[in-house]
């Protein structure tokens, strides 16, 4: 018997991998889908998200692109270490365009009509292609370049293209580059994506024990304490750290995952909760130099000779 079976779920709760059938909706996650389905709906040329690693933009992404309506063809790049050359043909491998393309020997114009061709095959058709590239702050400079220039492609009345560039928090430190300054005139909505809340953190837990068919396994108010120490509140840490739990419970034969659990657990994954502490050694200093600081104003309050004569001293010439 494995643990999934000791447990009776019908399905891995807590598995890595982006599947939408486990998407939690939460205030967050929904509130950025529906700006991002806003700006797409304006015909919006630039979209970008920013999130930490493991805060759920790719879940976000596919459940975002499985709802979009008939008016939008999508093409989902998830490997940008593309030169302007390597990105173009990705696009058109995504859309299907590159069947008779020996990728060896096509040039850049080449690939440029080939998409062009495309977008107004569409547009004729009412639809308009939306192009998403996940850990977009690995494109090289160059190649966000290209994107902006793709963004040029639109009828006189709306976009033939929309961009959604999602990526990790160095992808903002690119884009505010000075050489790269006509790209940000061009992004309209650009949206952070958060953890999890505390609260949110719980509700994330049973919503996906529910979905794998054990409703009724909760984790004590201890454990999710615990939880939210070693995990902040971060999607994949939370599946990661709940997966092993699982498996720990599994070992000691227990059905219930309790705090002594989770601390188990986040041993045998080195994760531990000294993060909440990062603050201390700041604030060690500066209540340091604030104890130092009343001792002296104190000692010069009760000794006020000392204080003139060091203001003598400092007169005084020292060359005589």
């Amino acid at each position: 018997m494995n643990h999934l079976a000791f447990f009776g779920f019908t399905d891995d709760p807590f598995r890595l991998t982006p599947d939408q059938d486990f998407f939690f909706p939460s205030t967050n996650h929904t509130s950025l889908g529906e700006v991002i389905r806003y700006g797409l709906q304006q015909g919006e040329g630039f979209i970008i998200v920013i999130g930490e690693v493991g805060t759920g933009k790719t879940m976000m992404l596919r459940f975002l692109m499985s709802e979009l309506g008939d008016e939008f063809e999508t093409a989902l790049l998830l490997s940008p270490h593309l030169d302007p050359k390597e990105l173009l043909l990705s696009i058109l491998r995504d859309l299907g365009l590159d069947k008779n393309v020996d990728s060896a020997q096509v040039n850049l114009d080449y690939s440029l009509r080939l998409l062009n061709d495309h977008l107004f095959k569409l547009s004729t058709s009412g639809k308009r292609l939306v192009v998403i590239i996940d850990e977009a702050q690995n494109l090289p400079e160059e190649s966000i370049e290209q994107l902006r220039l793709l963004s040029n492609f639109e009828s006189d009345k709306k976009k033939l293209l929309q961009i959604i560039l999602v990526g990790q928090p160095e992808l903002n430190a690119k884009i505010e580059k000075p050489n790269l300054r006509q790209l940000m005139q061009r992004v309209t909505i650009m949206e952070t994506l958060n953890p999890l809340s505390k609260n949110e953190m719980s509700q994330y837990v049973h919503f996906r024990l529910s979905k794998a068919g054990r409703s009724d396994l909760r984790l004590s108010r201890k454990a999710n304490s615990k939880l939210w120490k070693y995990t902040k509140g971060v999607p994949r840490l939370i599946n990661k750290l709940m997966s092993r739990s699982l498996l720990v419970s599994f070992a000691n034969q227990k059905h219930t995952i309790d705090h002594q659990v989770i601390n188990e657990a986040a041993g045998s994954l080195h994760m531990d909760d000294t993060p909440l502490l990062s603050w201390f050694p700041k604030f060690a200093v500066i209540v340091s130099m604030a104890v130092m600081l009343i001792i002296l104003i104190w000692f010069i309050s009760h000794n006020p000779d000392w204080y003139n004569n060091v203001k003598i001293a400092n007169l005084m010439p020292t060359d005589i």
